[in-house]
């Protein structure tokens, strides 16, 4: 049964821009969280994997540039958007692509990151996204051997976690890499997160595996993240996959992606997609929806038909940049393309800070007057109960 949308209100800014003129604030002075008012600070990026298109050099400097900001600011995880490997994903857990394409970019990485398979994690060919037990290779690297560092976190193809990170409170065994410390004691989750598998509901061409059909996939997938929400303890609620459900970017809206009629049937056009956030995301009031797919860097503001408060984080530039599909598909607080970039965001009570931080030309931070690293853009949001 379809849920009925509940209209929330709005995220109410406290420091904000547009799209045409960024609001950059002070940052936050770096430090360890206080244990009486917890903090959740994270970086979110996407499309990274292409060792062709910039080649390596232009994956190691958003990595090394996302490790400076979170010695800067602090970074509890990073959140990884899929498209981890192009063009179709990795063969087993002893790839050598996990060292070129994630292990050896990152490695001045010192968070655990929280990973989700893109299109091109389950293909064959370039990214149709019909193959999609090749990603299973990726959830197995989880727990694998081989998975040396303990940074890459995928214990399922749709999983939660709660943070402040802890060993306890998850359904899985946790990876940190070597140096990480975690909370002594379990604290009240101050953020729920659930990592979505949209490809089998958005895939080019339909995987002939009947484990992956949308019809019957789609649905036991809902009722996990309805159930998700519904049980959640959380202050805040986070989604992130992917696919868009909005996106100025090549691909587009879901149920219309790259210009596919969403009265068409199957899988073609994310028609699929769009349902499933009408009867979750929308209905139930999530926060944030974060996702890549499309390559450019985007904050979005919420749309009336989802439930006007969704807000939805683009972050799919971070190896790959390229223009936009149509820049006023939908209104933006933030939106910026052909660049080199990614997201930081801080959590703490009712209220959230998101920063966008751009490489220049030489692949480098730009930086302030005084030598601190420069945001792009920044603005601070206070949630409503």
């Amino acid at each position: 049964m379809r849920l009925s949308a509940l209209l929330i209100p709005a995220l109410m800014l406290t420091a904000c821009g547009n799209s045409d003129v960024p609001s950059v604030t002070t940052p936050v002075a770096p430090g360890v969280p206080n244990s009486s008012t917890p903090k959740v600070r994270f970086v979110a990026f996407g499309d990274a994997g292409q060792a062709t298109q910039g080649g390596p050099a232009a994956q190691t400097a958003v990595g090394d540039a996302m490790a400076a900001v979170c010695a800067a600011r602090g970074c509890d995880f990073a959140l990884e958007f899929g498209d981890n490997f192009y063009l179709s994903g990795v063969a087993s857990t002893a790839d050598a692509q996990w060292q070129s394409k994630f292990e050896l970019p990152y490695a001045n990485l010192k968070v655990p990151v929280f990973a989700t398979l893109g299109n091109h994690d389950n293909s064959q060919g370039p990214g149709e996204g019909s193959s999609n037990a090749r990603g299973n290779f990726q959830v197995a690297y989880h727990s694998a051997a081989d998975n040396l560092s303990k940074k890459w976190n995928m214990p399922s193809r749709y999983y939660r976690f709660t943070a402040p990170l802890s060993t306890q409170g998850n359904d899985f065994t946790l990876n940190t890499p070597a140096g990480y410390t975690l909370p002594s004691t379990a604290q009240t989750p101050l953020v729920e997160f659930f990592s979505l598998d949209s490809s089998p509901l958005t895939s080019i061409v339909a995987d002939v595996n009947p484990t992956y059909n949308y019809l019957t996939y789609g649905p036991t997938h809902l009722q996990w993240f309805q159930q998700g929400l519904t049980n959640s303890k959380a202050k805040w609620k986070i989604a992130f996959a992917h696919h868009p459900y909005v996106s100025n970017g090549l691909h587009g809206n879901a149920g219309t992606f790259d210009g596919t009629p969403a009265l068409l049937p199957g899988t073609t056009n994310g028609k699929p997609w769009l349902d499933f956030h009408t009867e979750s995301s929308c209905a139930m009031g999530l926060d944030f929806f974060m996702f890549g797919h499309d390559h450019d860097i985007e904050w979005l503001k919420p749309v009336a038909a989802c439930n006007s408060k969704t807000q939805f984080i683009l972050s799919g530039t971070s190896e790959q940049p390229r223009a936009f599909g149509d820049a006023a598909r939908n209104a933006t607080y933030y939106q910026k393309d052909n660049v080199l970039a990614f997201f930081w965001f801080e959590f703490e009570g009712e209220k959230m800070t998101g920063s966008a931080y751009v490489l220049d030309a030489d692949m480098q931070l730009p930086k302030n007057t005084d030598g601190s690293l420069k945001a792009d853009f920044e603005q601070s949001m206070a949630r409503l109960p």
